[in-house]
């Protein structure tokens, strides 16, 4: 079970000038993941409207599993009555530090509710148990979350740094295609429409793109072999490369599966899949998870092919962007219209150790990453 939390203000050592019960809310520290469990449909219904596959109940639950420590939930609710309406899906660090439920597996981050007060309630939360360091990812730049969190920090006297982190490119997909294909077509640096023309004239050519799984056991075997066969695979990156990133992405697919949000695309040539994509599709957007290409048919580009005709799919079906997700690639920008950045935070401990640490964050680390990279980059042009 949960440890329920009454009525702790700023007396008690909360970030906040106004105690949660005062608003009415009640705070909720769970550790079980059983417990968790049971919250799933009480977590989707207080999403908020901007809600990402990523801030569901599923993509959390998945992510544990895979990653998480026993023992190392620790998910903060804010409860009005029977009615959830905010949660923080947190880890347990060493020295009462916590961390968000995220890794590089992890798109995008935020603590979630349905308003802002109740979110502030459990960011308040937090920072009373985080007496040591909280330290999160992935958060959208622009997000209410994160003026939430620098706000909280602060009536809490504590200092916070925030850093850059990935910028996702995003391919607009509503209006019209062929003034999309206008704009990016100079992008593509290869002739992809005529590449798809050979492939369907001159072999046995499947070109599945956006559709729900038919066998779903046996196309997640097939893909991610093929996202395994090149450099990912050779570098350790793969999802076929650890065991825990192999659980994550099957429960990911199973349960989105279920909800019939999980999308997947390839292309196949002469019975071999030249390429593939694991992707979410949720309120209207087309979330890209995972992809690779057989480097075989390197010649035929079949991963930008099919991106082409990913897009494509997306304009007929009336969906409102493909976000690539990840960090920028060339690749990338060769099809997006727009970006997400996103940043890290930390909120640091009080007294003279958080100093320390916020200074060497926020001024020394910085210097020391610039002068590093000037020396590689020297070494490169030597």
């Amino acid at each position: 079970m949960g440890t329920v939390i009454p009525n702790r203000g700023a007396a008690a050592g909360a970030a906040s000038d106004i105690s949660w019960s005062a608003v009415g809310l009640r705070i909720e520290w769970l550790g079980d993941p059983e417990r968790f469990a049971r919250v799933a449909a009480d977590w989707d219904r207080m999403l908020p409207a901007d809600a990402r596959p990523f801030d569901l109940h599923a993509w959390y639950s998945a992510w544990f599993r895979a990653f998480g420590e026993p023992g190392g939930m620790r998910v903060c609710l804010a409860w009005r009555g029977d009615r959830l309406e905010a949660g923080f899906p947190l880890i347990a660090r060493p020295r009462r530090s916590l961390a968000g439920m995220s890794n590089v597996h992890t798109p995008v981050f935020r603590p979630v509710g349905s308003s802002q007060e109740a979110v502030r309630a459990v960011t308040d939360a937090a920072l009373a148990v985080a007496t040591n360091n909280l330290e999160l990812s992935a958060i959208p730049v622009g997000d209410a979350s994160l003026s939430i969190l620098r706000d909280a920090t602060d009536a809490a006297g504590r200092r916070h740094a925030v850093g850059s982190q990935h910028v996702s490119p995003i391919v607009a997909t509503t209006g019209s295609y062929e003034d999309w294909r206008a704009g990016s077509r100079p992008r593509w640096g290869a002739p992809l429409e005529r590449f798809r023309r050979k492939m369907l004239r001159e072999h046995e050519t499947l070109v599945s793109v956006v559709e729900p799984p038919l066998d779903l056991d046996g196309e997640l075997a097939r893909g991610f072999a093929v996202e395994a066969s090149g450099w990912k695979g050779e570098s350790g990156t793969a999802i076929l490369s650890d065991e825990r990133t192999i659980a994550f992405y099957r429960a990911i697919a199973e349960s989105f599966a279920e909800r019939g949000e999980l999308r997947l695309s390839r292309i196949v040539i002469d019975g071999a899949w030249a390429a593939f994509d694991l992707c979410l599709l949720h309120d209207d957007r087309l979330y890209l998870l995972k992809t690779g290409y057989d480097e075989r048919f390197r010649r035929l580009a079949p991963g930008l092919v099919m991106r082409l005709s990913i897009i494509e799919r997306c304009f007929e079906q009336g969906i409102a962007a493909h976000e690539l997700l990840g960090d920028e690639a060339e690749w990338k920008r060769k099809f997006a219209t727009g970006e997400r950045a996103h940043v890290g935070f930390c909120a640091y401990e009080r007294g003279l150790r958080g100093s320390v640490r916020y200074t060497y964050r926020s001024t020394a680390r910085p210097l020391l990453k610039r002068a590093y990279d000037g020396t590689v980059a020297r070494r490169r042009q030597g």
